[in-house]
């Protein structure tokens, strides 16, 4: 028995697949529908059968035990060619589209069947709630409105599902734009307070000249609440790159580490007072290494910051680069 195929099959199969329902588990919602079917229609089976393009696959289902079975031989096959009318078979036996059918003839012994279609809210049918009996029968009149009702609850379990789907989705993308949006206002943050702390730290540190007792205790107030703020956007920044890939966060080049050395040295120059003095050792020999250099060139003005922070005047303070490793050495040890 060749099942026929209706005219919009494609589209019908597109709007099956976007509900992403085929293979799914059991839900409660769907079973108790099924049970219901089967308790009004008095029926050993009832099934949600969906028809995809090679089978009739079983979403909930009341005293079979198959998963699915061809859509050659699927009743429902046939149910959804008629959008309009519940597909009541009273007698297999006596109809020419089913008698020789091997649902007929052996397990599960179809006698009667009528199946409501499942139709979406754009007009593809993708499906039955059917009720199977192993004896020839009618439905009354309030038992086929049954079905029917229980039909559109079917599709209406279907549509909360795909909605909720599609929620879960929209969700998930707009905190991912949330996300970056944090992401890129801390990077964008952090520039201006290093640049705002490296001039709090000079004008307390006397590089512009004396201040008065109030300007400094006002000034210092202004460097903590810097500090503080640095402190969030830094664990903003930190965040962020653990949500993002490395090879996606960090820039590969090729690492310039004069520039890097004499970038950190100015940079410490206007942070602090100077109380000793900073050189830089670059082997020629070294290997060539990629590295992103912003990210390289924080690590070494953390490291120079600390040496010269435990520094005496008159001390040295020497940065220096060798193969596998990066050196600071203050007064002849290595930090």
């Amino acid at each position: 028995m060749k099942a026929i195929l209706a005219q919009n099959e494609i589209a019908r199969l597109e709007a099956l697949r976007q509900y992403r329902i085929l293979d799914t588990a059991c839900e409660a919602a769907f079973d108790d529908l099924t049970l219901l079917a089967a308790q009004i229609c008095g029926t050993p089976i009832a099934l949600i059968s969906l028809i995809d393009d090679y089978r009739q696959w079983f979403k909930s289902k009341v005293g079979l035990d198959v998963e699915s079975t061809s859509r050659d031989v699927a009743f429902c096959a046939h149910a959804i060619l008629q959008p309009n009318d519940i597909l009541i078979v009273p007698d297999t036996l006596l109809d020419e589209r089913f008698a020789t059918s091997p649902l007929v003839s052996s397990d599960p012994y179809i006698r009667f069947y009528a199946g409501a279609p499942l139709i979406t809210p754009e007009g593809y049918v993708l499906g039955t709630l059917c009720v199977i009996d192993r004896v020839p029968r009618q439905l009354s009149l309030e038992q086929v409105q049954a079905l029917h009702t229980l039909s559109r609850q079917v599709i209406t379990q279907m549509e909360l599902r795909r909605n909720l789907h599609k929620l879960e989705h929209i969700t998930t993308t707009e905190r991912q734009h949330i996300e970056d949006l944090i992401s890129a206002l801390s990077h964008d943050m952090r520039t201006p307070l290093l640049a705002t702390r490296a001039t709090l730290r000079a004008i307390l540190g006397g590089a512009f000249g004396s201040i008065t007792e109030t300007g400094a205790y006002v000034l210092e107030d202004c460097r903590q609440a810097n500090e503080n703020l640095l402190k969030i956007v830094e664990a903003l920044v930190d965040i962020s790159r653990h949500k993002i890939e490395v090879r996606k966060n960090l820039n590969c080049e090729t690492l310039d580490w004069k520039n890097i050395f004499v970038q950190a040295i100015i940079r410490t120059d206007i942070s602090w007072k100077r109380n000793c003095a900073i050189s830089y050792k670059i082997p020629p020999s070294l290997p060539t290494v990629y590295g992103d250099e912003l990210e390289i060139q924080r690590v070494v003005q953390n490291l120079l910051d600390n040496a010269v922070r435990v520094s005496q005047q008159e001390q040295q303070v020497i940065l220096e680069v060798a193969s596998y490793q990066i050196r600071l050495i203050a007064h002849s040890i290595i930090v």
